[in-house]
């Protein structure tokens, strides 16, 4: 396997795991928030190459980019994996 596929396989998951970390509430989210990081981390580095984008390269890895593609894939994931709110939370946000 090549080194920036290891490079970023080991970002991507720095990132999802964090993000688990600080927003994730139920065990079943983690996997979900894994899988969000590293697909919006590839995706990230296939706009950066097809842009033609060289900001902040590590190698061959647009980091740049490539973290972008993970916060908004992760961003959509806790979007669909949060539970909604009840009615007591929302009653005891307006007082």
């Amino acid at each position: 396997m090549p080194p920036s596929v290891l490079l970023s396989l080991l970002l991507a998951s720095i990132y999802g795991l964090l993000f688990h970390s600080l927003f994730g509430r139920r065990l079943w989210q983690l996997p979900c928030y894994w899988l969000a990081a590293v697909v919006g981390f590839f995706a990230g580095e296939v706009v950066a190459v097809l842009a033609g984008v060289t900001l902040l390269r590590v190698g061959t890895v647009p980091l740049a980019t490539a973290t972008a593609g993970a916060l908004v894939g992760l961003g959509i994931c806790w979007f669909f994996t949060s539970p909604p709110a009840t009615r007591a939370q929302r009653r005891g946000a307006r007082r």
